[in-house]
């Protein structure tokens, strides 16, 4: 118990801008194993917590323009991307200007390093899963963060610039 608590200290804080989804409760748990100590499943969760916000992303800024009219695909046209690999979608999301760059690189590295837990090759769990858990705050500060558009400046919080300009 006593490293569960020092290990409470080790997570970024996190405020969240809509907290709901199903990512909300993946998050929380991948949080939980590490502070509980279980790294290698902890790594594993950051990345299906990552995947899953950028194909809610990609839901949430879609539309299709059919026939004159533009209208949202059904969530059964979406599901089929739940059959496409993440790491496209990531990429389409970044050309598309929907994912800025940081929250791109942070989206590939907790990818590629969830790919490496889940095919039983990672070496370093308990590094891993820090490294995980950062990654993932910075997609989730990329994505669904309060301060998103925001940064601490010497005069408090502002918008940053390219949130101004959009």
């Amino acid at each position: 118990m006593p490293d569960a608590v020092e290990r409470i200290w080790d997570l970024p804080p996190l405020v969240l801008q809509k907290p709901r989804g199903e990512y909300v409760a993946l998050l929380v748990e991948a949080r939980e194993l590490y502070v509980e100590g279980h790294f290698y499943p902890c790594v594993a969760m950051c990345g299906i917590v990552g995947e899953r916000l950028v194909k809610d992303m990609l839901r949430a800024s879609v539309v299709v323009y059919k026939a004159g009219n533009t209208i949202c695909p059904t969530d059964e046209a979406f599901d089929q991307f739940e059959h496409v690999d993440a790491s496209g979608i990531i990429r389409f999301l970044n050309k598309a200007d929907l994912l800025g760059d940081g929250a791109q690189k942070a989206a590939q590295g907790l990818g590629e390093l969830r790919n490496k837990y889940a095919h039983a090759r990672g070496r370093d769990p308990r590094t891993d899963a820090i490294k995980a858990l950062g990654l993932l705050h910075a997609l989730v500060e990329g994505t669904v963060s309060v301060f998103k558009d925001f940064e601490l400046t010497d005069k408090g919080l502002a918008l940053k610039a390219v949130a101004r300009s959009t």
